[in-house]
């Protein structure tokens, strides 16, 4: 399609979207198509977009499944550390969240391979939403990139800490065990996509800041991933489903024990 098909094909998808339709799901092919369709080397920000119209087609995704997977790595990390707690060696009277503290190795994160820095921990970053920094560190997201990039230097294959402080541990350490992970995808990040879809083609009229009917677009895309299933590095696998609720939920397999989260929460 040249973009004034595109153009043509936006202005009549979104205001027929939600009609009934042969089978669940068969409203989003045309629209995911066209996303399939666009080059990825066209000047257009669209990366959630396409990961989305991946999954349908069948093909790898990179945003989705690298939080995914990070997640996934975040419960292997605490599978491991429940295993080797033992309580039996906390002193009598002690606390114990003091007890877990005490046994947790931050000598970790003064060497890390470069696929961890910059694969897991610098990606990572984006998993959790400023407020979350702010509630925890009293940084903004942006701040503690910077701390972190200041605190390591990369050396052969591996970062080495060479500013070690007990903030920099600490946001290391939150970033490879925290679960309270921001959702998959919001609706206000397919909105932004949108909006840079319709800012590249041009032409399309906006009223109030969305076309008729792009309301419906954010759960059909959540519903899309029902079912879908994520493979890992280490075989295992984790299933995607919607729930009665209409929340979107993955299973986890960490250490072959089931783990259930909810990755994008029900709107209300």
């Amino acid at each position: 399609m040249n973009r004034l098909e595109v153009r043509s094909f936006i202005k009549s998808f979104f205001p027929g979207l939600g009609k009934a339709t042969a089978s669940p799901g068969t409203e989003l092919k045309p629209f995911l198509d066209l996303v399939l369709s666009l080059k990825r080397d066209l000047p257009l920000s669209i990366p959630l977009l396409r990961d989305l119209a991946y999954v349908k087609a069948g093909r790898e995704t990179f945003f989705l499944k690298g939080k995914i997977d990070r997640l996934y790595r975040r419960l292997c990390r605490l599978q491991e550390e429940l295993s080797r707690l033992d309580l039996k060696k906390a002193a009598s009277g002690t606390v114990l969240e003091d007890f877990v503290f005490s046994q947790i190795d931050f000598s970790r994160y003064r060497n890390l391979s470069r696929d961890d820095f910059e694969g897991f921990f610098s990606e990572g970053l984006k998993d959790f939403d400023n407020a979350f920094y702010k509630e925890n560190f009293g940084f903004e997201r942006e701040e503690l990139q910077s701390l972190i990039a200041e605190s390591y230097e990369k050396a052969d294959k591996i970062y080495r800490i060479k500013r070690e402080s007990p903030l920099v541990l600490s946001v290391m350490r939150t970033l490879e065990t925290s679960l309270e992970t921001s959702p998959l995808f919001t609706t206000e990040e397919i909105e932004g996509e949108l909006k840079n879809l319709f800012g590249f083609i041009g032409g399309v009229e906006e009223r109030r800041g969305s076309l008729p009917g792009m309301e419906l677009l954010y759960p059909l895309l959540v519903s899309s991933l029902d079912k879908v299933i994520f493979s890992h590095g280490d075989g295992m696998s984790t299933k995607l489903f919607v729930g009665p609720q209409g929340d979107l939920t993955g299973t986890f397999q960490p250490g072959g024990k089931p783990w259930t989260r909810i990755l994008i929460p029900a709107r209300s």
